[in-house]
């Protein structure tokens, strides 16, 4: 996934009367990417939209195959690419922003999320998106079946009270006629296809502010 792209955080909480402050960790929640065997696959349509099919399931939570939410499905949105040739390009989810997952029959919802813009990177035939620490899935909510499954992975979001995660993207595959990396392809208007992979972390350490009068915990990250 992610190496050196990877920027610290701090915390900054401004309320009356705390109750207690924690200190947790960086954590990869959950990690997805196309279902095995499947044709699962990003694709650039030449003209500035990059999208998914939408076989893609849960591969591990907090780091095991065994988490409950393993195997359900994740809905990603469509992204508008845009940019200027030689600088970071920018990803803008189309239509409905909202990151979904749901059960592997698609009856069910376990979480939902809401997606913000992000940028994208690329380095020969790969790519990575929303490489910055901040809070690219806001208004994250487990749903009560979600809370019901079992996922330890979705209990440590709901201990935490967590209201963001950090997101990012993995490319590869982008090469094809008439262009030789990621970056040409969206440069000259190529068509392209590849795999991809993903995940959502809980950020680096940070410290969770509980107030005595909301009750909610006030995340607010930044980057140095």
């Amino acid at each position: 996934m992610r190496t050196s792209l990877t920027l610290a955080i701090i915390l900054a909480a401004t309320a009356t009367s705390p109750i207690f402050a924690d200190t947790v960790a960086a954590q990869q929640v959950l990690t997805f990417s196309p279902t095995d065997g499947s044709a699962g696959e990003w694709s650039y349509n030449g003209a500035g939209i990059l999208s998914f099919d939408q076989s893609i399931t849960i591969d591990s939570g907090l780091g095991s195959n065994y988490d409950a939410l393993v195997g359900a499905h994740v809905y990603l949105p469509a992204f508008q690419i845009s940019g200027i040739p030689g600088a970071p390009y920018t990803l803008t989810p189309l239509g409905n922003s909202q990151i979904t997952i749901k059960s592997a029959d698609n009856s069910v919802t376990y979480m939902t999320g809401t997606l913000a813009i992000g940028d994208l990177g690329t380095l020969g035939t790969v790519a990575g998106g929303y490489t910055e620490f901040k809070a690219d899935i806001s208004n994250v909510f487990i749903t009560h079946e979600g809370s019901a499954l079992g996922s330890a992975a979705l209990a440590l979001l709901e201990k935490l009270g967590m209201p963001a995660l950090d997101f990012d993207l993995s490319f590869s595959g982008g090469s094809g006629v008439g262009y030789k990396s990621f970056a040409d392809m969206l440069d000259r208007g190529g068509l392209g296809s590849g795999g991809f992979s993903g995940a959502m972390s809980v950020p680096e350490p940070a410290t969770f502010v509980l107030l005595g009068f909301s009750g909610l915990a006030i995340l607010r990250k930044r980057r140095k």
